[in-house]
């Protein structure tokens, strides 16, 4: 692993749930962890519906350091990179214990 690839500053969220105002329980996101990573941009994107609309999806790979923390991260999670929010599709760990792969679609 080139180390000096990993020039990004993700963060990667966690869901979970809180009560509203009337006591209803919402999903809410904070941070789990914030990680250097490289940004590998799939040249293609494609389309798929969503309810009612046609939305573009774009794949991007991050690819990160192995810890213990992100050991951890799985599909249920989120990365928020530079003010957008990335599904994790998959996640492949790379190695021997020495990078993790993150798959993730761009939702626009």
């Amino acid at each position: 692993m080139n180390i000096g690839g990993l020039d990004r500053r993700i963060v990667v969220q966690i869901a979970g749930t809180a009560a509203n105002d009337y006591g209803e329980s919402v999903k809410t996101w904070s941070t789990y962890t914030t990680v250097w990573a490289q940004i590998e941009r799939k040249p293609a994107a494609i389309e798929k519906n969503s309810g009612e609309q046609i939305v573009s999806v774009n794949n991007v790979v991050f690819n990160i350091r192995y810890s213990s923390t992100t050991t951890n991260i799985n599909a249920t999670y989120r990365i928020s990179y530079g003010g957008d929010i990335y599904n994790i599709l998959g996640v492949h760990e790379v190695g021997r214990n020495d990078m993790i792969r993150l798959i993730t679609e761009l939702i626009e």
